[in-house]
C-alpha cells in the first residue's frame, strides 16, 4: 500500500480516476465475457449421437402425460409414516444432506471474491534486526479488491452453484429411492406374513395326509414306504414353514434398517399385499431429463465442468486489482517526515499478466477439457441407464401380468378339481388322502400366486422411480 500526506492522496485519487472508472466498466460488462453451455437438447445431442429417442416409449401399452404421485396402487398409513421416519432417520440422507451443505457453503465462497476484502493490521515493536520490509509502528485498515474483468470469479460461483444445485438433486432423488426401498422392503414383510400362513397350512394338511396313511397302514390298505413317503413329505412342509419364518424376520430387519431402527426384528407389521397395480400413463422418452432429479444432476455437472474450462483458460488472461487504506503512523514516525500528519491515506492498483509458467496453464486447461468430455459420457450413461429401466420395466410389467393372469386361471382348476374331488367323495368313488392332495394343490398355487402378485407390486415400484415418480406424503 502508498502511503502518503492527505493532500498528496487527493491529487492521486483524483489522477486515478479515469482509470477507476475504466475498471468499474469493464466490471460491469464483464459478464458478458463468459460463454454459456450448451443447453439440454444441445448436451444431449452432443453426448448421445448415435442414439435417436423415439417418439414413444417401444415397450409402452398406456398412453398419457405421467403423472409423478401416480403409482398404481394405495400406500396405507402405516406405510406413509415408515417413508417419513426413513427419510427423516435413514444414515445415507444424513450424510447427503452434509454434502448439500457443504456444497452450498462452497458457492457463497466462490462468489465473495466479487466483493472487496476488508482488512485490519497493526505493527509495533522496536527490533533494530535487518529486514527485507520496510514496515513502519501502526494501525491501518485495507481495501483488497480483483476486479473480475474477464469473469474468472463468476464462472467460478456459477460452477460451484452448479455442483450445489447438483448436489440438492442428488438428496431429492435418494429421498425418492429410499422411499421406493421402504415400499418394497414393506412389501416383502407382508408377503412373508402371508407365505408363512400358506407354508402353516401346508403343514398341517401334510399332518392330516400322515394320520391318514397310519390308519391304512393298520388296516393294510398302505405300505410302510408310503408312510415314509408322506413322513417326509411333512419334513418338507415344516422346513418350509422354517424358511418362512426366517424371510419374515429378515425382511423385518432390512426395513429398520432402512429406518434407522436398531435391526431386533421387533417392528410389527402384518398388512397383507395390496391388490395387483393398475396400469399409469408412462408420458413420453423426450421429457425423462426434465423429470429425473439425477439426470439434472448429471446436466448440472456437465455445466460445471464446462465453467471450469472456461476458467482454466481466464487465467492465461491478466489481473488486475485495487488496493486503498487508511492509517494512523507512530507518532515518532511522523517527527521524521514534516509532510505527513495522521490519518494517512493510500491508493494503489496492480497488474499481473502470466508470461512463462512451464505449461502450467496449458495443462491445467486440458486437465479441464477432459473432465468436460467425462462428464458428457457420464451424462449419456445416465441416460442410456434410464433408458434401459424404463423399457425394460415396461416390458417387465405386461409379461408379469401375462403371468398373473395365467397362475389365476391356475388357481381356478384346482380349486374346481377339488370341488370335483369332494363330488366323488360323496358318491364313493373317492377318499380323503385325494383331497388333501388336491388342496396342498391349491395352497401350493396360492403360494405361487402370491409370489407373483409381489413381484408385480416391485416391479412397479422400481417402474415409478425410473419414471421419475415421487412420494409425497
Amino acid at each position: 500500500m502508498i502511503l502518503m500526506h492527505t493532500r498528496r492522496n487527493w491529487r492521486m485519487a483524483v489522477a486515478l480516476l479515469p482509470v477507476l472508472a475504466g475498471f468499474a466498466g469493464l466490471a460491469t460488462i464483464s459478464g458478458c465475457a463468459s460463454k454459456n453451455p450448451p443447453n439440454r437438447a444441445e448436451l444431449s445431442q452432443q453426448a448421445m449421437q448415435q442414439v435417436q429417442l423415439p417418439a414413444h416409449w417401444v415397450s409402452a401399452k398406456t398412453a398419457g402425460q405421467f403423472d409423478a404421485e401416480a403409482l398404481g396402487f394405495e400406500l396405507p398409513a402405516e406405510l406413509q409414516a415408515l417413508i417419513l421416519e426413513a427419510q427423516a432417520n435413514n444414515p445415507d440422507l444424513r450424510l447427503a444432506a452434509s454434502r448439500v451443505a457443504q456444497s452450498q457453503v462452497a458457492a457463497k465462497a466462490a462468489g465473495a471474491a466479487l466483493l472487496p476484502s476488508l482488512g485490519l493490521g497493526a505493527q509495533i515493536g522496536e527490533s533494530v534486526i535487518p529486514t527485507s520490509s520496510m514496515a513502519v509502528n501502526g494501525l491501518a485498515l485495507v481495501v483488497n479488491w480483483e476486479i473480475d474483468i474477464w469473469g474468472k470469479v463468476r464462472d467460478s460461483q456459477t460452477a460451484a452453484t452448479e455442483i450445489s444445485l447438483a448436489s440438492e438433486l442428488d438428496i431429492l432423488y435418494a429421498r425418492q429411492s429410499i422411499a421406493a426401498a421402504v415400499v418394497k422392503a414393506w412389501l416383502a414383510i407382508a408377503e412373508a406374513n402371508s407365505q408363512l400362513r400358506l407354508a402353516q397350512e401346508m403343514s398341517a394338511l401334510s399332518q392330516k395326509q400322515l394320520k391318514l396313511m397310519l390308519l391304512g397302514q393298520q388296516v393294510g390298505r398302505n405300505t410302510q414306504f408310503d408312510v415314509v413317503n408322506n413322513q417326509i413329505s411333512l419334513k418338507v412342509y415344516q422346513q418350509q414353514v422354517i424358511q418362512s419364518e426366517q424371510a419374515l424376520s429378515s425382511g423385518k430387519r432390512a426395513l429398520e434398517v432402512l429406518i434407522g431402527r436398531y435391526p431386533g426384528a421387533e417392528i410389527a407389521i402384518n398388512a397383507t399385499l395390496p391388490a395387483s397395480p393398475s396400469p399409469i400413463p408412462v408420458g413420453l422418452p423426450s421429457d425423462l431429463a426434465e423429470r429425473r432429479p439425477d439426470m439434472r444432476a448429471a446436466e448440472g455437472r456437465f455445466r460445471a465442468a464446462f465453467y471450469n474450462v472456461e476458467i482454466a483458460k481466464k487465467a492465461k488472461l491478466p489481473s488486475i486489482s485495487l488496493k486503498a487504506g487508511l492509517g494512523i503512523l507512530d507518532k515518532n514516525v511522523l517527527a521524521f517526515q514534516q509532510d505527513l500528519s495522521n490519518p494517512v491515506t493510500g491508493i494503489s492498483a496492480g497488474f499481473l499478466a502470466p508470461l512463462f509458467t512451464g505449461g502450467a496453464l496449458d495443462a491445467q486447461i486440458e486437465v479441464k477439457t477432459l473432465q468436460q468430455q467425462e462428464a458428457t459420457v457420464a451424462y449419456a450413461k445416465s441416460m442410456l441407464t434410464a433408458l434401459s429401466e424404463i423399457e425394460a420395466g415396461l416390458y417387465a410389467d405386461q409379461k408379469l401380468e401375462d403371468r398373473y393372469r395365467l397362475l389365476e386361471a391356475q388357481l381356478g382348476d384346482q380349486q374346481k378339481l377339488v370341488e370335483l374331488q369332494r363330488v366323488q367323495i360323496k358318491v364313493g368313488k373317492g377318499d380323503m388322502y385325494q383331497l388333501q392332495m388336491q388342496e396342498l394343490g391349491v395352497v401350493n398355487s396360492r403360494i405361487n400366486l402370491l409370489r407373483m402378485q409381489n413381484e408385480r407390486l416391485i416391479q412397479r415400484v422400481n417402474l415409478h422411480l425410473a419414471l421419475g415418480g415421487v412420494y409425497k406424503i
